[in-house]
C-alpha cells in the first residue's frame, strides 16, 4: 500500500545518512514530518537542525507519546541500530511490557523487528519503508559504478550470494566476504563494518556480498550500503561490492557510485537469475472469499503476502472489491453467493453448484501452489471436497474455522478429510481440530488491523453537516439481502421511537455495494433520513462520531468494540432455519465479544426478542446511562486483548503460514 502524501511522517532516526535524506525529501515535497533521534545511534551533526526530540532505545512509551502529540500517523524507521544488551536499554514500562509479551516469540533479529513493527502498528501508527519515501533507493540490477567485475569476481559473487542466503535463512546476518571462491567471513550482530574489519588481510582481493534474508521485515531491515561501506571496502583491499537488486537500499546512489569510481572498485546489483543460482519461481496462491467480511480478510492477506515476499508472488481467485483493489482479478462476482440459513440456500442450490464446478475447473487449470478459502463453507467446502476426491496435489487451506464450538461439531472431522491446514482466529479453537489430526494455526483476528479504532469524528461531522450537539447513532442491518430484508424494518421502528425521545437525533447506515440500493429504497420513509455511506473510511469515521449503535450480529460487533462504541446486536432468520439451529447450537452466546468473555457484555436480541420495543429500551439505556456504556467499553478492551498472538499482526502470521506450506 502506498504511503499517504498528507499524513504526517514520523522518522525514527538511527545512525548514518538515511534519516537526514528522508527528512530532506519531506522538506522538498512540503510533507510534515517529525524526527525522533535515538540516543547513541543518531548523529546530531549528520541530522543538522533535526531531530525534533531524542529518546533512548528503551523509551518506547515516551516515543509513542511524542509521536502522538506531534500528530504523526505514519512512521519510517531509518538508520543503523546495533544490537544492545537489555541492561543498556533500561526499558521503560511500555518497552518492558513488550519484551515480556514477545521475548520467546521473537528470537533472532528478524523475529524481533517483526514484533517491533507489530507493536508500533498496535499503537495506531502505520509503518512504511524508506523506499516508499525516497524513489530510487533500491539497488537496480546491473553495474552501478564505472568499474565492472571480471569473471573471477563474478564467481566470488555467486558463492557469496548462496552463502549470504543461507546465513539469512538462519536469521544470523545479511553479508559475507568471499575471496577465491572461499567464504572468508560472515556478518554477525556487530554488522557489516565489523565483518570487514574482522576479515583483515583475508579480505584482500575479495568481494562483499549482501542479500536480503528470507521472510525479512523489509520495511525496517533491508540490507543497505552507503559511502562509508565503499570506504571500508577500499581500506580492506576488496575488489568490489555486490548487493541484491530490488532488495537492498543504496544510501545516496550517486555518491556511492562516485566513491566507488574514485576507489577503483565495482558496485553491482545482482539477482539469483543473473548469477545462474536456482531461484524459486514466485509462489502462486489462489484465494476465495465469497462474502464482504471474507473479502476484507482476503485483501489483508494479499497485502501481507506481497510484503512477506517483496512482491514476488502470483495471486488469483474470487473476491469482492477489497480483494480486487489489492491485486487479482476475480473469476466472478461473489455477491450472489452471500446466502444465509439452511432454508435460504436450498432455492439457490443449482447456482451454487454451477459456481463450484466453474471454480474447481479454474483451480485445476491454473494449478496454484496453495488454495486458501475464507469462511463461506457452504460454497468453499464443496470446492475442497471435490479437489480432495480428485486427489488434487494442490495444498488446501481454510482461513476462519467453522464455529464447531457453537454448533455442528462434526464439521471438524469433515475438515480434517478435505483440507491440509486450518488457520483460526480465536485462541481457544485449535484443540477442536487438532484432535482429528488437522494441523491448525492460531493466527489472530484481523479485525485488529481493520482500522475501526482510527475513525475521525470531526471529519465525519463536518462532511455531513452534523453539529456537535447532535446525537449520532449508527445502524448496521447486515451485508446480505436476507439480513437487510428482515432487520431494516425493525430497525426503522426503533428509529421512529428514538426520534420522539432523543433530541437532535442523526442516523448513519454504513453498508456495502451489493445491498446499498435495497437500504436506500427501504429507508425512504424513515422519519429521520439516514446518512448512508459505503466506504471503509466513512464507516469508521461514523463509528468515531457515534454515541451508540444498533447492529446485526457478526464481525461488526468486534469492529464496534475496536472503535469503543457501545451497542446492542439483533438478529432474525427464517423461522424454519431458527428452529433447526435451536437443536444445533452448543454455546450460550452468539456475539463474539460475549463468547470471548464468556458472559453477556453486549445484549443479544435474537428472533422473538428482536423487536422494536425491546431494542428501543436497549438503545435508550446506551444513550443515557454513562456508567453502563463505560462498563461495556471496558469489557471490549478485555475481550480484544485475546485476539492476537503477541508480536505479529494476524495477516502477517496468516501469510507466513501460507508461505510455509508453499516451501514444504
Amino acid at each position: 500500500m502506498a504511503p499517504s502524501q498528507t499524513a504526517k511522517l514520523g522518522i525514527i532516526a538511527g545512525g548514518g545518512a538515511l534519516p537526514s535524506l528522508l527528512a530532506r525529501a519531506c522538506r522538498e515535497t512540503g510533507r510534515a514530518h517529525f524526527v525522533l533521534g535515538l540516543r547513541g545511534f543518531a548523529d546530531a551533526a549528520v541530522l543538522g537542525g533535526e531531530p525534533d526530540a531524542w529518546i533512548r532505545l528503551g523509551e518506547a512509551g515516551l516515543g509513542f507519546d511524542l509521536m502522538r502529540r506531534a500528530g504523526v500517523s505514519e512512521i519510517v524507521m531509518a538508520g543503523a541500530v546495533r544490537r544492545a544488551k537489555l541492561d543498556d536499554i533500561r526499558p521503560d514500562a511500555k518497552t518492558a511490557s513488550f519484551f515480556a509479551r514477545v521475548a520467546l516469540k521473537a528470537l533472532g533479529d528478524d523475529g524481533l523487528l517483526t514484533a517491533v513493527v507489530a507493536e508500533i502498528e498496535r499503537e495506531g501508527f502505520r509503518v512504511i519503508g524508506p523506499d516508499q519515501i525516497l524513489s530510487g533507493l533500491l539497488a537496480p540490477e546491473g553495474t552501478l559504478s564505472r568499474h565492472a567485475p571480471d569473471a573471477a569476481a563474478l564467481a566470488d559473487v555467486a558463492v557469496g550470494a548462496a552463502a549470504a542466503r543461507e546465513l539469512g535463512r538462519r536469521d544470523l546476518g545479511q553479508a559475507v566476504i568471499v575471496a577465491h571462491k572461499c567464504v572468508q567471513g560472515e556478518e554477525g550482530p556487530a554488522g557489516t563494518d565489523a565483518l570487514i574489519v574482522a576479515c583483515g588481510t583475508k579480505a584482500k582481493g575479495g568481494v562483499l556480498v549482501k542479500m536480503k534474508k528470507p521472510q525479512q521485515e523489509r520495511r525496517v531491515d533491508l540490507p543497505a550500503i552507503g559511502v562509508e561501506t565503499v570506504r571500508q571496502a577500499l581500506a580492506a583491499g576488496l575488489r568490489g561490492i555486490a548487493v541484491e537488486a530490488g532488495q537492498t537500499l543504496i544510501i545516496d546512489r550517486e555518491a556511492v557510485a562516485a566513491a566507488a569510481d574514485a576507489a577503483g572498485i565495482f558496485v553491482i546489483g545482482v539477482s539469483g537469475q543473473s548469477l545462474g543460482l536456482p531461484d524459486k519461481r514466485a509462489p502462486f496462491v489462489y484465494i476465495i472469499a465469497a462474502e464482504p467480511s471474507g473479502d476484507q480478510l482476503g485483501s489483508l492477506l494479499i497485502r501481507a503476502l506481497k510484503e512477506e515476499t517483496g512482491g514476488n508472488i502470483r495471486i488469483a481467485g474470487i473476491g469482492g472489491s477489497a480483494m480486487t483493489q489489492a491485486g487479482p482479478q476475480t473469476l466472478f462476482d461473489p455477491a450472489e453467493l452471500a446466502l444465509l440459513g439452511i432454508f435460504e440456500v436450498i432455492p439457490k442450490a443449482g447456482m451454487v453448484l454451477r459456481r463450484v464446478r466453474e471454480t474447481v475447473a479454474d483451480i485445476e487449470a491454473r494449478k496454484p501452489d496453495v488454495l486458501v478459502t475464507i469462511d463461506s463453507w457452504g460454497f468453499t467446502g464443496r470446492i475442497h471436497e471435490r479437489l480432495s476426491k480428485h486427489a488434487s496435489p494442490i495444498k488446501r487451506v481454510r482461513y476462519v474455522a467453522p464455529q464447531v464450538w457453537a454448533w455442528r461439531p462434526g464439521r471438524a472431522r469433515q475438515l480434517s478429510r478435505w483440507i491440509h491446514h486450518l488457520m483460526v482466529l480465536f485462541p481457544f479453537e485449535p484443540p477442536y481440530f487438532t484432535k482429528y489430526g488437522l494441523p491448525t494455526s492460531w493466527v489472530g483476528h484481523p479485525v485488529l488491523e481493520c482500522g475501526a479504532d482510527k475513525g475521525n469524528a470531526a471529519r465525519f461531522r463536518e462532511c455531513h453537516g452534523i453539529a456537535e450537539a447532535d446525537t449520532v447513532v449508527t445502524v448496521l442491518p447486515g451485508s446480505r439481502n436476507s439480513e437487510v430484508s428482515r432487520l431494516l424494518r425493525v430497525f426503522g421502528d426503533v428509529v421512529r421511537a428514538l426520534q420522539d425521545k432523543v433530541p437532535r437525533l442523526r442516523i448513519v447506515i454504513p453498508t456495502v455495494a451489493n445491498v446499498e440500493a435495497k437500504v436506500r429504497a427501504e429507508t425512504t420513509n424513515w422519519p429521520v433520513q439516514p446518512i448512508i455511506v459505503t466506504s471503509t473510511e466513512d464507516r469508521f469515521d461514523a463509528f468515531a462520531a457515534s454515541k451508540a449503535a444498533l447492529a446485526a450480529s457478526g464481525t461488526v460487533s468486534l469492529e464496534l468494540a475496536m472503535a469503543g462504541v457501545a451497542h446492542v446486536i439483533a438478529y432474525r432468520i427464517n423461522a424454519l432455519s431458527a428452529l433447526a439451529l435451536r437443536f444445533l447450537i452448543k454455546t450460550k452466546f452468539v456475539n463474539l465479544v460475549n463468547v470471548l468473555l464468556n458472559r453477556e457484555a453486549v445484549h443479544e436480541r435474537l428472533q422473538g426478542q428482536c423487536n422494536a420495543d425491546v431494542l428501543t429500551q436497549d438503545m435508550l439505556r446506551l444513550l443515557s446511562d454513562t456508567a453502563y456504556s463505560n462498563q461495556m467499553k471496558a469489557d471490549f478492551r478485555e475481550a480484544l486483548t485475546s485476539l492476537s498472538p503477541a508480536g505479529v499482526s494476524p495477516s502477517r502470521e496468516a501469510a507466513r503460514a501460507v508461505l510455509k506450506l508453499v516451501a514444504n
